[in-house]
């Protein structure tokens, strides 16, 4: 079990219980000008509460709560990869909670923990290079562009490929605790 906590926010493993608040993160989340570049996910209650069960089960994927009240808003996630030490990180968020720092607060305590207790090497990510609020996010986090591409996760209407320039992002562990040494509580 992970529980990983900041001024504002729980991190906390998934329930079963969380399906419902999830469902409606990822249905507003793949109807936004963003979720046609990411991997398709399932928008049913079946479907969903499968995701949060196989969310459940692991410690990579944890629920971002408000932690006053519990609420739901958002996931992050840290895989690790093929290569030993490289974890993937990822995240959505509520479209109600944009703008107030969440993403960032948790993403930063998720990266820490990564290479503070998980023992990472490097972090790494991708991000369509028209998604301007995530790119400044991950840039803001201290990771930098490492490689310009095109990608395809998804089809149109019509079953044609959307393909779209992508960059991928890579946060190395001297990097990070040079970025934490900079960076000043008011960042907070």
């Amino acid at each position: 079990m992970r529980e990983i906590r900041t001024a504002r926010l729980i991190l906390r493993n998934f329930t079963a219980e969380d399906w419902s608040p999830l469902k409606k993160i990822i249905v507003r989340y793949m109807a936004s000008a963003y979720g046609r570049y990411d991997s398709q996910w399932p928008e049913d209650d079946e479907g969903i509460k499968g995701v949060c069960d196989w969310f459940s089960k692991g410690d990579d994927y944890l629920a971002v709560c408000d932690k006053d009240s519990g609420v739901l808003m958002g996931m992050v996630c840290m895989n690790p990869t093929d290569r030993e030490g490289v974890y993937n990180l990822g995240y959505i968020f509520s479209s109600d909670y944009f703008g107030r720092g969440y993403a960032y607060e948790s993403c930063r305590a998720y990266i820490s923990y990564a290479f503070e207790v998980l023992g990472a090497k490097e972090v790494i990510t991708g991000t369509a290079a028209e998604n301007i609020p995530s790119c400044k996010l991950l840039e803001r986090l201290g990771l930098s562009v490492v490689k310009e591409s095109t990608a395809s996760f998804c089809s149109d209407e019509q079953g044609n490929p959307i393909v779209f320039k992508s960059y991928e992002y890579k946060l190395m562990c001297e990097s990070w605790q040079e970025t934490i040494k900079t960076r000043s509580v008011k960042d907070e």
